[in-house]
């Protein structure tokens, strides 16, 4: 089913090489030819998008590396988690209507 907000886009003037060679593709994938220009269309723009990912991702890795080199990390979550838990009591003891009554 097609999403009511997608668009046509009507394409002119294609070569008569690139009609035939759409029209083969097609036929081999058993679909459309407006199918496979679908296809073809969404993952040329998928792949840019994909390919500007992983250069970002790789920029990364290289800055880390540069600022941490290959130093690993322990695994934080126990503490952050330990220290959630002391906050929350804090925070309990502060709202608690004990500890409002002492300050008034």
């Amino acid at each position: 089913m097609q999403n009511p907000a997608m668009t046509q886009i009507t394409i002119r003037r294609l070569d008569p090489v690139v009609i035939a060679g759409l029209k083969k593709r097609a036929a081999e994938a058993g679909c459309s030819m407006e199918e496979e220009a679908r296809k073809i269309l969404s993952e040329a723009v998928l792949e840019r998008g994909l390919a500007q990912q992983r250069a970002a991702l790789e920029q990364l890795v290289a800055t880390r590396k540069a600022i941490f080199g290959d130093r690993v990390f322990p695994d934080s979550t126990a503490e952050i988690r330990k220290m959630r838990q002391e906050r929350t009591r804090y925070l309990e003891r502060l709202t608690s209507p004990r500890h409002r009554k002492r300050k008034t």
